[in-house]
């Protein structure tokens, strides 16, 4: 930070190098602010950052958390022989998602350790502090209890939403012996060609696929011909 960068609103110093400043953020959690002072000034101790700054003085301000300032996912406690969790109470089931990570604020009676009881675990089995958990991704439901007296609940898993599907548009048809679609796709998602023969109904059958290449955004698939001469066409994706 140079001299040049005024109007920093700071508070005086006490007369050292380290005070606390008031609570900040979302927890309102106390932090340590250490502001180095050049000894070369020879300036007296009780000044001000910004009456540095407007000196011509270099100030380093750093500030030291003393806790995480982000809040967790999950908060738990222990108001009886039971867990609340998130203000759920007694001992709620949870549930999650696979392959995601979340952290739960315990802060629970020392009788009341709190354990997940499943792979992907930090910090565990414990009554103050902060737990972070790593769902697995196989398809598995767990559970966290207490760790001296066994009360707790199930934590459920489930698969993560699927992506939204592309948008399919049929770029150009050519027709002989066989069909050829060149239609926009994704990377991952496959393309299924249909027909009809009547729109006022919901019949719609597969083509047979010979062959179907995906470059560039582009799929290009060649299918066998339906029959008759008057069809309606549509390409159909779904997930690989």
């Amino acid at each position: 930070m140079v001299a040049e960068a005024v109007e920093l609103k700071t508070q005086r110093l006490s007369g050292t190098i380290d005070e606390l400043a008031r609570p900040i953020g979302k927890n309102r959690r106390a932090m340590k602010k250490l502001i180095l002072i050049p000894r070369s000034l020879g300036m007296p101790r009780l000044l001000s950052a910004q009456c540095l700054l407007r000196s011509g003085a270099t100030v380093i301000v750093s500030f030291l958390f003393s806790q995480t300032m982000f809040a967790a996912d999950f908060t738990v406690t222990s108001p009886g022989f039971f867990y609340a969790i998130n203000g759920n109470q007694p001992n709620p089931t949870i549930t999650l998602v696979r392959g995601r990570t979340y952290t739960f604020a315990v802060n629970s009676s020392s009788i009341h350790p709190f354990l997940i009881n499943s792979p992907g675990v930090l910090n565990n089995n414990i009554s103050q502090g902060t737990i972070t958990y790593t769902v697995p991704t196989v398809a598995s439901n767990y559970n966290y209890f207490c760790s001296i007296h066994g009360f707790g609940a199930q934590i459920l898993t489930v698969a993560p939403p699927l992506p939204p599907p592309p948008t399919i548009q049929i770029l150009s048809l050519a027709a002989s012996n066989n069909v050829v679609l060149r239609s926009t796709g994704t990377n991952g998602w496959s393309v299924n060609p249909e027909y009809s023969t009547n729109l006022t109904t919901t019949n719609w059958f597969a083509l047979s696929i010979l062959s179907n290449s995906f470059l560039n955004g582009i799929n290009e698939t060649i299918c066998g011909r339906p029959p008759g001469s008057n069809v309606f066409l549509r390409i159909r994706s779904q997930p690989n």
